[in-house]
């Protein structure tokens, strides 16, 4: 077996661990964890506290027609809306403020890719409304891998 990618061979995401099989104590656990039951009736916030004691105002395009807590349970292997959150407020601690004006420099649709789930999630942002220690951003969805249509750009994480 040839290594073609050392970077791969080295990292595990964590969607991968949750694929382990067998009679393993590790197995059982993981697998307890998949089962745990996702609340579909979970709410989404409209603001988080970055690490960074920013305010991240969110809007997300959530209607009847599409369902982003089902969404984020059917292309994610979070086990709630909780942990998507708050591994998003994370994660986005790393965009603002410290992407403005470098990858995030000018309103349109953006996919922000996450290496570790595998996943893309588009927001819009507008650059008019980012000028403060407060940000705005409005999640339209979230993709399994590497994805977006006529995004500015991507910003991987």
């Amino acid at each position: 077996m040839r290594i073609l990618n050392f970077n791969l061979f080295c990292e595990a995401r964590l969607a991968d661990i949750l694929n382990i099989k067998g009679d393993s104590e590790l197995a059982k656990e993981l697998q307890k964890v998949k089962e745990l039951e996702f609340d579909l009736n979970s709410k989404l916030p409209t603001s988080i506290i970055l690490k960074n004691q920013s305010i991240l105002k969110l809007k997300w395009y959530d209607t009847a027609t599409h369902d982003l807590v089902k969404k984020i349970k059917e292309r994610t292997s979070f086990a709630s809306i909780e942990h998507f959150i708050e591994y998003l407020q994370n994660k986005l601690t790393e965009v603002f403020p410290y992407k403005l004006g470098k990858e995030l420099f000018k309103t349109g649709k953006y996919s922000i890719y996450l290496k570790e789930y595998n996943i893309s999630i588009i927001i819009g942002f507008d650059l008019n409304k980012n000028m403060n220690d407060s940000y705005f951003i409005n999640i339209v969805t979230i993709l399994p891998g590497r994805k977006g249509n006529n995004i500015v750009r991507f910003i991987d994480i």
